[in-house]
């Protein structure tokens, strides 16, 4: 396109248009395009220049005004997605003035609904203009379309969606409401992958405080039970989102939609559990009580996926409720209970708040004959050093003794299974492997603690700034000093502790012991660190104390930095957390 039209489309300077009706230059000039194929009147709604339009040629049957760019857009399309209410105006006026073939006005005026073939033209992704204007929040841009041809609402895009659902997806509160009450024809509620307005508008709490539901229902009441492609209702869709007041209205209009169950089985309730919305839960128990009772595919209870969704508030929610007291110890296809479904994620919360319940069966097993300390333990079964400490502490309430049956199915697979000398060999090199570092480690231990225990014994006999006459320590008076005596009994006395820990240990094979004495020596340091430092400023001038605390500080604050550093470039180790369901 010449830069000159461009810039007059642009700017809406009616000097080109002028010069082109005393026939100064040709139409072929007007006809010029952009890379786009974008014409002038395309580039004079994209700016919203409305008089550009009004001064055009004159000619009705111009293809300038219904021609279409790459994209399939016409200027309607461009001006519904800019919100130019004038320019939309303006061409539903042309299209009500053009006529589909000039041959006919000898015969009179065009068929009355030949127009809006014009107001109908879609894009390359199928949408209308009002698909345009609904999807960029355009209410009077919407209202002109709807007015001009109610039957766009009817319309979907090549994704299937209606004007209708993508208003609701916006969240166009307006929109939506404009098209439900103002529509004399009942408009699509169609959108994507089977998913409904309805579905949709219930996920939109705001919606829902403005009747949108209600309004919706009573236009197709059948709506309320219609499923998406993974087979949810709109039930479904207010548990997910967590909408108290929406799932109120849908259970008041239906409540029997409740039992739909997806194509996984999952119910209405399943899907409120797993997302561990308990309002929810609570408002469906109590419209139809025996829903407690549904089970999935899987024979899973709702309690089964509170604990797959890991949602500690519905687990203890069924665990009050003794309404629900059947659900506790309840097993699923593959004898799996809750319990076992928590130890097999290594959810120590959900176990904990488990197995502190009476009722609940610690010791049940499963088709495979395993317990739920079976699965907590998982691939560390037999290797009890590498479990961590916070696992310990778990496997204190859930027993430590394995059912039979899981050690008669272990014992018979392990000989079942032939081994290769390459796999065996490997085996022997991790168990010597892990023989020799134990040993090594606990060595490493016991002689930093003694050297910590060794040091601090030798201070505390020689006490910084010595001892008066009568026996005294010279600095007592001094709150640094008074510091130092207490940071470095501190710290003596967490080593001797350590060093007892790892002798007990290695006598008695206290596998508990490794975690803890190192964190005692960790804690050991510190105050001996600490103790120095206290020491040192109890025996400075005023000037040497402010200058020392100086050093301190720069010190720590490059230490600081150096491990912010470190840490970046360190690459962090990625865990993948698996969902068995």
């Amino acid at each position: 396109m010449d830069p000159s039209l461009y810039k007059a489309a642009r700017s809406g300077d009616l000097g080109f248009l002028r010069t082109a009706r005393d026939g100064s230059v040709s139409n072929s000039f007007l006809d010029q395009k952009t890379p786009k194929d974008n014409n002038i009147l395309h580039v004079a709604a994209e700016f919203k220049q409305i008089d550009f339009f009004k001064n055009a040629p004159p000619d009705d049957q111009s293809p300038l005004f219904w021609a279409i760019n790459k994209k399939g857009n016409t200027p309607l399309h461009v001006a519904a997605r800019v919100g130019c209410h004038e320019v939309v105006k303006f061409l539903i006026k042309h299209a009500q003035r053009t006529l589909i073939d000039p041959a006919d006005q000898e015969s009179g005026p065009a068929d009355a609904n030949a127009h809006k073939e014009l107001l109908r033209k879609t894009n390359s992704q199928k949408d209308t203009a009002l698909h345009v204007a609904v999807r960029n929040g355009h209410v009077g841009v919407v209202t002109l379309l709807v007015k001009a041809d109610p039957q766009l609402c009817s319309f979907t895009n090549s994704a299937n969606e209606s004007p209708l659902f993508l208003a609701v997806r916006n969240g166009s509160a307006n929109v939506v409401l404009y098209i439900l009450n103002e529509s004399p024809i009942l408009p699509s509620f169609h959108g994507t992958n089977g998913v409904t307005a309805l579905h949709m508008a219930v996920t939109r709490k705001h919606l829902t405080g403005r009747g949108i539901v209600e309004t919706m229902v009573s236009k197709i009441p059948g709506i309320i039970r219609e499923v998406d492609e993974l087979g949810w209702t709109p039930l479904h869709y207010a548990a997910l989102g967590g909408n108290l007041k929406a799932t109120k209205v849908l259970l008041q209009l239906d409540s029997d939609a409740s039992y739909i169950l997806d194509k996984s089985g999952l119910s209405a309730l399943h899907v409120a559990a797993y997302a561990g919305c308990t309002k929810i839960m609570e408002e469906m128990i109590g419209c139809r009580p025996d829903t407690c009772d549904l089970l999935n595919d899987k024979g899973q209870t709702i309690l089964h996926a509170a604990v797959l969704g890991e949602q500690i508030n519905v687990v203890n929610y069924i665990l009050k409720n003794p309404t629900l007291a059947g659900l506790i110890n309840e097993v699923d296809n593959d004898g799996n209970t809750p319990l076992h479904l928590a130890a097999r994620q290594h959810n120590r919360q959900i176990i904990t708040t488990l197995i502190h319940d009476r009722r609940v069966d610690k010791t049940a097993i499963n088709e495979e004959f395993s317990q739920a300390v079976d699965f907590f333990l998982g691939d560390n079964f037999g290797e009890q050093e590498s479990i961590s400490l916070l696992d310990r502490q778990v496997l204190r309430h859930l027993g430590r003794s394995v059912g039979i049956p899981f050690f008669q199915q272990q014992i018979t697979s392990d000989f079942k299974k032939p081994e290769s000398p390459g796999s065996i060999a490997l085996k022997k090199e991790k168990r010597q492997a892990h023989s020799d570092q134990v040993p090594k480690g606990r060595d490493t231990i016991l002689l930093v603690a003694t050297l910590i225990a060794t040091v601090t014994f030798a201070a505390g006999l020689n006490v910084p700034g010595g001892f008066k006459s009568d026996g005294m320590a010279a600095l007592q008076d001094s709150r640094f000093f008074r510091c130092f005596i207490v940071l470095n009994m501190s710290a003596f006395s967490l080593a001797l502790i350590a060093i007892f820990i790892e002798l007990i240990g290695t006598i008695i094979k206290f596998q508990l012991a490794i975690p803890t004495s190192t964190t005692l020596i960790q804690y050991s340091i510190i105050w001996m660190v600490a103790a120095f430092y206290s020491g040192s400023l109890a025996v400075m001038s005023t000037a040497g104390k402010v200058s020392m605390c100086s050093w301190v500080l720069i010190g720590l604050l490059f230490a600081g930095i150096f491990m912010y550093l470190q840490k970046r470039r360190k690459p962090k180790a990625k865990f993948k957390k698996i969902h068995i369901i």
